[in-house]
């Protein structure tokens, strides 16, 4: 019995003792996995190190192809594309090995690698998809594409250059909103610096690229790529103030097809081309009606009276078809301030009288000194003359196309070139530019009003106007809604004594309408005209709109003001915007705190 025991106590002697060959291997597994974590993470450091280097490197060649670009250098941005992508490539590739992404779970350290791998990936995807396009077509890729050459713009140079600007502005658009969503709360400083400073570079790249893409998937057709195509060429009086600039007072067709512009069939809108029309040739929305009765439909001058410009347009179309028997598929509007800004671009032009027309002078000529030498009929004339001598320099190509673009972004950031067309997709890129004429839109944060001042002298004096607007807000009622004042400041700088042709002016007074359009559900509290030199006019709505007329007369060297009191639909305070008529002088517009003791409703 004994002897079982004591083999047993034998071969345990002789056995390894297994605590101890399980320490040593725990020991040695460690080790082993201290050395591939240091591997692995040398494997890392090295190659976020590298990658730097190579993102480094880079940025300045970023600057030079930009340059080259824009001064069409092909050869030199091909050359400089050659040893940007190699750069861009290797970033990504050095920052997205499996080693990498492993590492990206490890706590502490993960965010830092994963944000960093998705910053370089981003920067080669905008490389490859939209640098490498816009690089290819970078001979062609100018201004100098839109420029008319005797006449005629090269649309199929246009349409050759859509697809590798579409194919860029979806590559930054597709990089920009994978970098926006990187959670950077984890990351250290350079690398969520890095992120912020890839969306700042990126966002106004992407939406250049959006607008560019959105107009050369248009311009050919609007030049009649597909068919010929007829626009209305209107010119505004601002001197005779609307709601939209001014009354109407040249036109022409602007006939184009296949890139070619012609500016044909020229017509006044007084009565010799345009007499009164029996009935609005086109249905008129009822509170457009209500609004501006019997002038809106019947007159092709008062086009403008109304602030949407969807209306003109359908007036416009419906007149012009009526009485020339021509069928317009759009309609530009362009007022005398604008034209002016325009002969900077063109330079002097000479008018079938020989006055010589410059930038300096063309507002105190077309707008003062034309109705103190000319007849209406002859004004009409001179403004023909000058609408075929702008357009003949300009379908020239005797324009610098950089000052051109210039002028045209000014002039429609300030409203005063409208653009409508018959087309359903071109509509909708206009509606989202700042060729739309339309009352303002308000967002959830802010509230947006319409302030419109229409001449009903009438006369042509509003070079002599000078105006401001104020509106201010505070909750003044017990109800607590917020209340709104909206405050019109009208002075009449004509010397007391001039005198002016009859049809100009009799004795130098101006009667004007003032409109003020708030946003759906405001009411109106109250309007107030200074000194009893005016009152409470129309009460309606326009559209979505609630719209408040008031009228004011202002003799030579009087000011006056008027005041519209709205009431919110709600308690909150929300910022306040203002949109107002494109005048001959500035509108200095500002905002405030509503004085309480001054509000009587």
């Amino acid at each position: 019995m004994s002897a079982l025991p004591e083999s047993r106590r034998s071969r345990r002697a002789a056995a390894p003792p297994r605590r101890r060959w399980f320490a040593r291997w725990w020991v040695w597994a460690i080790v082993a996995v201290v050395l591939i974590v240091l591997g692995a993470a040398a494997w890392v450091g090295v190659r976020g190190l590298q990658a730097k280097q190579q993102l480094d490197g880079a940025m300045p060649l970023v600057g030079t192809l930009k340059a080259q670009v824009l001064a069409q250098d092909a050869a030199g941005a091909k050359a400089t594309y050659a040893q940007l992508a190699p750069r861009a490539a290797k970033a990504a590739s050095l920052t997205g090995d499996p080693i990498w992404r492993a590492a990206e779970i490890v706590p502490g350290v993960g965010a830092n690698l994963s944000v960093t791998r998705t910053l370089a990936a981003q920067t080669d995807a905008v490389v490859t998809g939209a640098i490498k396009p816009l690089v290819d077509v970078s001979g062609s890729l100018s201004l100098e594409s839109l420029k008319p050459k005797d006449g005629r713009i090269d649309v199929a140079a246009l349409s050759a250059l859509q697809a590798p600007v579409s194919k860029a502005s979806k590559a930054v658009d597709s990089a920009l909103a994978q970098v926006k969503k990187l959670d950077t709360s984890g990351a250290v400083g350079p690398i969520a610096s890095a992120k912020s400073k890839l969306v700042t570079m990126l966002t106004p790249v992407a939406a250049q690229l959006g607008q560019a893409d959105a107009l050369l998937s248009l311009v050919p057709k609007v030049l009649g790529e597909d068919k010929p195509r007829n626009y209305l060429l209107a010119f505004q009086n601002n001197g005779e103030i609307m709601p939209g600039g001014g009354t109407i007072g040249s036109m022409a067709i602007l006939h184009v097809d296949k890139g070619s512009i012609q500016l044909t069939q020229q017509a006044s809108a007084g009565e010799a081309d345009f007499p009164r029309f029996g009935m609005p040739p086109t249905t008129i929305p009822a509170d457009a009606q209500n609004l501006y009765p019997n002038t809106l439909g019947f007159y092709i001058q008062n086009l403008t009276e109304t602030p949407r410009f969807s209306e003109s347009y359908a007036v416009a179309k419906a007149m012009w078809k009526e009485r020339k028997g021509v069928d317009i598929d759009g309609m530009v509007a362009v007022d005398i301030v604008a034209l002016s800004q325009f002969l900077a671009v063109t330079g002097p032009v000479d008018l079938p009288d020989g006055t010589q027309l410059t930038a300096a002078n063309a507002a105190q000529t077309l707008l003062i000194d034309v109705y103190k030498t000319y007849t209406a009929e002859q004004v009409d004339q001179l403004n023909q003359g000058l609408s075929a001598a702008v357009f003949g320099r300009l379908l020239a190509g005797d324009v610098d196309p950089k000052k051109l673009a210039s002028f045209v972004a000014t002039a429609s950031a300030q409203h005063r070139i409208l653009l409508w067309s018959d087309d359903p997709a071109e509509q909708a890129a206009i509606r989202d530019s700042a060729f739309y004429g339309a009352p303002p839109a308000s967002t959830a944060d802010t509230d947006a009003f319409g302030v419109y001042l229409r001449d009903i002298t009438p006369s042509k004096l509003a070079v002599y106007l000078k105006q401001s607007v104020n509106v201010s807000q505070a909750v003044c009622t017990a109800g607590g809604k917020n209340d709104v004042r909206i405050t019109i400041t009208l002075q009449n700088t004509v010397p007391p004594g001039t005198e002016f042709p009859s049809y100009v002016a009799q004795d130098g007074h101006i009667r004007l309408r003032a409109s003020t359009y708030a946003p759906h559900g405001y009411t109106v509290a109250g309007v107030t005209v200074s000194d009893g030199a005016g009152g409470a006019g129309t009460r309606g709505t326009d559209g979505e709109y609630v719209v408040q007329q008031a009228e004011v007369t202002l003799q030579p060297g009087e000011t006056r003001t008027v005041t519209f009191d709205l009431v919110a639909p709600h308690a909150d305070t929300k910022k306040l915007s203002v949109r107002a008529t494109p005048a001959v002088t500035p509108t200095p517009i500002t905002t405030g705190a509503l004085d309480c003791g001054a509000w009587k409703h």
